[in-house]
């Protein structure tokens, strides 16, 4: 049976998920290494220009955030129906897999689990980026022994200020804070409201708002109830307290990044395998091809901290354009590809 897509440097095998913008397949690098790899493949037909524009953010994102408990990135292609994002593969699956097989994960397990996912959160905010969908589905887990967290799919992901505020609906419901329906804007706390709902329902096998429909979710989230915390199972004080003060419906209320990176319950001074901040790429610059200057075997290079915010698409082109051979043929096809982008 042929695989669905070809994609050239690699064996591609089954489908074993779906991203935000396209299916994600098993493959293997033909390299004498052999190293297995999860492709992500985006059918270019289908992409609308904010689509392009989600998905050129997610490959920069991707292209400079490097943590332990972040999905890698590890290449970057296109064919004439497909854009191709080649990442580490995670062989345990998702989260959303692990707590539909158990119901319910011991407190131990939850906290482990949400010591890594505040760790790449820390580092997320650290660099000001907001991810805008974590559930348990974007959450990848890699190894047994330890089993560990990795963040996955920033289709939705922005570079956000402390002062920026954002707008329009992004995300998946069950995970959305209120603020994203019913408010004009919203900030980077959305990020840990999402937390709290996954908190929720691995501690307790499913999430606070789960309905039978999208018009029975919209109802629970317009009736302003608090999340009431159950009680068949117990937990201690130090995650019922983290998870009330995630789940305050006014994110006035909520609780902060700084206090919430300092709970009790996370305690990331003493997690296993930590790694500091120090260690976590801060404020790296890096350097990359200028856009008009891809026909040259050395394009001209512009340091990233010069670029001018809100970064542009000349930018992301740039960005993207990282780890590529300069050879004519190479760079008149991404003369071509970037030229699509640009015109859709």
């Amino acid at each position: 049976m042929d695989a669905p897509v070809r994609v050239e440097g690699y064996i591609v095998k089954e489908m074993v998920g779906r991203g935000t913008y396209g299916e994600v397949y098993k493959g293997w690098s033909k390299s004498p290494s052999k190293k297995p790899v999860a492709i992500k493949s985006i059918l270019k037909s289908k992409l609308s220009k904010l689509a392009i524009d989600n998905l050129l953010t997610e490959i920069s994102l991707l292209k400079k955030l490097k943590h332990q408990y972040i999905v890698t990135m590890l290449d970057f292609t296109w064919d004439d129906r497909y854009i191709h994002i080649i990442m580490e593969y995670c062989d345990g699956g998702d989260l959303s897999s692990i707590i539909k097989k158990r119901q319910c994960l011991p407190e131990h397990k939850c906290r482990r689990f949400l010591q890594q996912l505040a760790s790449a959160l820390k580092y997320l905010h650290h660099h000001n980026v907001v991810h805008m969908d974590l559930k348990p589905s974007n959450l990848l887990i890699h190894g047994k022994t330890p089993p560990i967290l990795k963040m996955a799919d920033f289709g939705f992901a922005r570079h956000m200020s402390p002062e920026e505020r954002e707008t329009g609906l992004k995300g998946s419901p069950l995970y959305m804070a209120p603020e994203i329906f019913l408010s004009k804007s919203y900030d980077a706390k959305v990020d840990l409201w999402s937390i709290g709902v996954i908190l929720y329902e691995a501690l307790f096998g499913r999430a606070p708002y789960s309905s039978g429909s999208l018009d029975e979710l919209l109802v629970k989230i317009k009736e302003a109830k608090p999340i009431v915390i159950p009680t068949f199972r117990p937990i201690s004080d130090s995650c019922h307290d983290l998870l009330y003060r995630c789940l305050k419906r006014d994110p006035k209320e909520r609780i902060s990044f700084e206090d919430f990176f300092n709970h009790s319950f996370l305690d990331l001074e003493h997690m296993p395998g930590r790694v500091g901040l120090n260690n976590q790429g801060k404020n790296r610059v890096g350097t990359f091809p200028i856009f008009g200057e891809i026909f040259t075997n050395q394009p001209k290079r512009v340091e990233a901290s010069c670029v001018p915010k809100p970064w542009g698409l000349n930018y992301y082109v740039g960005i993207l354009s990282l780890n590529f051979k300069h050879n004519s043929n190479i760079q008149l096809k991404k003369t071509y590809f970037f030229q699509f982008l640009l015109n859709f």
